[in-house]
């Protein structure tokens, strides 16, 4: 099975705080809200896709990729992904990656729907008109695009996995903790609003020199997508 990420390139990702530095720049938020603001509008791509502070929260081999299975990411290789497959599925990109040595937009990390799945994904005329504004602005390598989920969202490292759940709008979420890396736009409101977050925290079992379990996905097959 061909790779489907370039491994290289999602290793040389910084870490979510890492990435949050490198956003604190007292100019970003003015070019979140005009000219990356402005292109997703231009080409209605607000609609189904965000922008994105990229950054990593494993490692990847070779032949591995970060993978949602029912929210939740874990890395798989080119045999897990075969059978995940097999169940009537395919595996999309979800995410993209803004890579500064080659000025491309490439894809970061994945998902498996059902076969019949119509999933979103960013066109040629945008992904041309964002990069271009990324290089203007010093932005490539900073920024990516996520799909948008339909509720905002927050994610936490657990192990060898990451776990995404819906975010609760009625509450405040605690700055100390979280993240802000999803942004979402509205034609009729000239400001981002965060869509998703991350934890800054990443609960390793290798940092307490346990062994990592094996992927939550093999433990029950009832949790994985099938085609009907």
């Amino acid at each position: 099975m061909t790779a489907l990420v370039n491994f290289a390139s999602y290793n040389s990702l910084p870490s979510v705080r890492e990435a949050d530095i490198a956003c604190q720049a007292p100019s970003i938020n003015g070019i979140i809200d005009g000219p990356i603001r402005d292109v997703f509008i231009k080409h209605a791509a607000h609609l189904s896709l965000c922008l994105y502070l990229q950054h990593r929260h494993h490692f990847v081999g070779a032949d591995e990729a970060v993978v949602k299975v029912e929210g939740t990411a874990h890395l798989m290789n080119s045999q897990d992904r075969k059978e995940l497959i097999s169940f009537g599925n395919k595996i999309v990109p979800m995410t993209w990656m803004s890579e500064s040595s080659s000025g491309e937009l490439i894809p970061m990390e994945f998902a498996v729907v059902p076969e019949s799945t119509a999933v979103p994904a960013p066109t040629p005329a945008f992904i041309e008109d964002f990069l271009a504004i990324l290089v203007a602005n010093g932005c490539i390598g900073l920024f990516g695009i996520d799909t948008r989920a339909k509720n905002g969202w927050a994610e936490a490292s657990i192990g060898n996995a990451s776990v995404v759940v819906p975010s609760d709008k009625g509450k405040a979420y605690d700055k100390e903790k979280f993240i802000p890396v999803a942004f979402a736009f509205d034609e009729k409101k000239p400001n981002f609003k965060v869509h998703g977050r991350c934890s800054k925290s990443n609960l390793s079992y290798e940092s307490y020199g346990i062994p990592a379990p094996p992927p939550m996905w093999r433990k029950s097959r009832s949790a994985i997508p099938y085609a009907v």
